[in-house]
Parts: C-alpha cells; sequence; structure tokens
C-alpha cells in the first residue's frame, strides 16, 4: 500500500470518530488532510471530499453513475429558502419513479460550526430518505464552492448570531462528473423533475 493511501485510511479512521464525537472536529480533521479537488475539466463543479451525515467521508466519486443535483445551504436556514428547495428536490424524486436511482440530491451545508452529522440528518430526513447531507471545514467548503460558482457568505447578526448565504441554484452533473446545467433553487419539483427528464433522454 502507498504511503498516501495509508495516510488517508488513518485520516478516515480519526475523522469516523471524532465526527461522531461532536462534528467539527472530523471536519478539521480532514482539513488537515489537505483538499483533493479538481475541476476535471468543467467550467462549473468538480470533485470534493467532505464528511457525511453518515458520518464518514465520502466525494464526488460515490456519486458516478448517478446525476448529482448540487445544492449549498445550511440547517439553520429559513424554511421558505433551503426548507422549500430540498422539499422541491425531494418531489422531484417522487415524480421520476424508478427513475430516481439514477439521480443523487446532494445537501451540502456551509455552516459546520452548527452542522453536525445529527444535525444534517435530523434536518435532512424532515424531507424524505433520499437527499446525501455532507459539509467540511471551512476552508474546505471554500474551495468546494469556489468549484461549483456558489457565493461562500457568513453575514453576522447580534450576540455573536450569524446566517449562511444559500446558493441561487442547483448544479447538474452527469453521471460520468461533467457539468450538465443548472436550475435554479426556487424551482418547483416539476421543474426539476422535468429537466431531469430531458439530460436522462438526451444522454
Amino acid at each position: 500500500m502507498q504511503e498516501r493511501d495509508k495516510r488517508r485510511l488513518a485520516i478516515g479512521a480519526v475523522i469516523a470518530v471524532l465526527s461522531a464525537a461532536g462534528g467539527y472536529a472530523g471536519y478539521w480533521a480532514m482539513d488537515r488532510a489537505g483538499p483533493l479537488l479538481s475541476t476535471h475539466g468543467n467550467e462549473i463543479g468538480g470533485s470534493f471530499r467532505l464528511v457525511s451525515a453518515a458520518e464518514g467521508e465520502v466525494s464526488d466519486s460515490n456519486f458516478r453513475g448517478r446525476w448529482m443535483l448540487v445544492y449549498f445551504g445550511y440547517t439553520h436556514c429559513p424554511d421558505e429558502q433551503c426548507g422549500a428547495t430540498l422539499r422541491a428536490m425531494a418531489g422531484a424524486m417522487d415524480l421520476l419513479g424508478p427513475r430516481h436511482r439514477f439521480v443523487a440530491p446532494l445537501f451540502i451545508s456551509l455552516d459546520p460550526m452548527r452542522d453536525t452529522a445529527e444535525a444534517m440528518r435530523a434536518y435532512t430526513l424532515r424531507f424524505g430518505p433520499r437527499i446525501f447531507a455532507m459539509t467540511g471545514a471551512p476552508t474546505m467548503l471554500k474551495a468546494v464552492t469556489a468549484e461549483y460558482h456558489t457565493p461562500y457568505v457568513r453575514h453576522e447578526g447580534k450576540d455573536g448570531d450569524y446566517s449562511m448565504e444559500p446558493s441561487p441554484r442547483i448544479v447538474i452533473m452527469s453521471p460520468e462528473g461533467r457539468y450538465a446545467g443548472t436550475i435554479q433553487s426556487d424551482a418547483s419539483a416539476q421543474e426539476m423533475a422535468d429537466r431531469l427528464n430531458g439530460l436522462m433522454a438526451a444522454q
């Protein structure tokens, strides 16, 4: 086994333990490993390596062979923003019928300080079991949002409170990991399903 692979396995074990213990420490451990990012020649989108709500490392390669719907938000987001988008994404999966197996709806949290694995699981389950939730350390999130042309903005509030700026669009990546377009985050479930059906039919 190569030294790089040994290092990744060791870090993965640490991430699993620290993520279960509290979340952010696990994201920090992954951040120390350094980003494994590549645009793969895409104008928008590319690779990522984050921590999933299942408390383990996850990367874009885990979803190869499926259409990825990549949406950035956070669990403390106003319901009329992130909640509405995730409901529409879940609704689109229902409308796709058996074809939903070829789609992976991703929710990437921009708020690792508050969004532990447990918090992300509880939040996304409100919209059904088909949404994959994940996050990472701030430096990693900044790199990933830059790849996906998504703002990474923190708005400071009173008494130490803050909010993040959710993405105004959902990025679609093909089963081969290529950029396939975007959908506005306020699109309806039917609009999302129609777009995906069109992409699948054209492939």
